[in-house]
């Protein structure tokens, strides 16, 4: 069983699922991405057993209608959805989510404010209302922002949080502050790494193979919180299989472990056994 957690796509309906973009760098992707039925048939060829489809921000912001519509149709595709915490009825939203199968909320902190919120006082009721509905909150941020999720971990020791993307640290090199402040938040057992396909390609491209980035990381994590996500469609250039195929060939030079990030780890965690 394989288990993609971060997956985005775009509902070929733009009458019932209007476009509300944000200009995000190389969100070109949008125009020319599958939908989920597009999709599913990608995904039994690959050996997927199951995939989070992230809200995307650069297509949707936070209207979340798509991806819930899709896990209405398709179980084995779950919602992970984007909230806006200044909305006055966000907290209304949250609940009505969960009651969509929605199994997690996204902070997405991009660009990077004059100042965090995401582990702010003024938010701290998001992340009460995320921990009674039972959802895991993953962190999309930029380096600068690193630390604030030690913070959040901190403050809210029963929550589990996935850092997105490692927190686009260029974690190829230990001695660059944002890596080191990546590789700190191994001290609070509450936080997951979300090991992607940009990730891992920046780990190639500087290191020249694959086989050493998930040993380097579950040197501090442990291969029980490291997950893997291909980020399909956004990373398009290469077909669903061989992004699935290069999550497998990173995660053989864990051993025994190897079935863990791709598979166990993300049942666990976003509680996909009941699904």
């Amino acid at each position: 069983m394989l288990v993609d957690t971060h997956i985005h796509l775009i509902g070929s309906d733009k009458e019932k699922f209007p476009l509300n973009r944000f200009s995000h760098p190389g969100d070109e992707w949008i125009d020319s991405s599958p939908d989920a039925s597009e999709y599913l048939t990608m995904m039994k060829e690959a050996g997927v057993s199951k995939a989070l489809l992230v809200q995307p921000h650069a297509a949707y912001q936070t209207d979340n209608r798509y991806i819930c519509s899709v896990s209405s149709k398709y179980p084995e595709i779950i919602p992970v959805a984007i909230v806006n915490p200044a909305d006055p009825d966000c907290q209304k939203s949250i609940r009505q989510l969960a009651k969509n199968n929605v199994k997690g909320l996204r902070l997405f902190s991009i660009p990077t404010p004059a100042e965090s919120w995401i582990g702010s006082p003024e938010t701290a009721w998001l992340w009460g209302e995320a921990e009674k509905q039972g959802l895991v909150i993953s962190v999309c941020v930029l380096p600068s922002e690193i630390q604030e999720i030690g913070r959040c971990a901190k403050n809210y020791p029963e929550q589990v949080i996935v850092v997105d993307h490692c927190g686009f640290a260029p974690i190829h090199d230990e001695a660059n502050p944002a890596t080191q402040h990546l590789l700190a938040l191994s001290q609070f057992p509450n936080i997951v790494l979300k090991v992607t396909t940009l990730v891992i390609d920046d780990w190639v491209n500087n290191k020249g193979s694959v086989s050493s980035l998930f040993p380097f990381l579950a040197g501090s994590f442990g291969s029980e919180r490291l997950v893997w996500g291909s980020d399909f469609a956004q990373t398009k250039e290469r077909t669903y299989k061989s992004l699935v195929d290069l999550g497998l060939a990173a995660m053989k030079s864990l051993g025994t472990s190897s079935e863990a990030p791709m598979a166990s780890n993300a049942q666990r965690l976003w509680d996909l056994d009941k699904d």
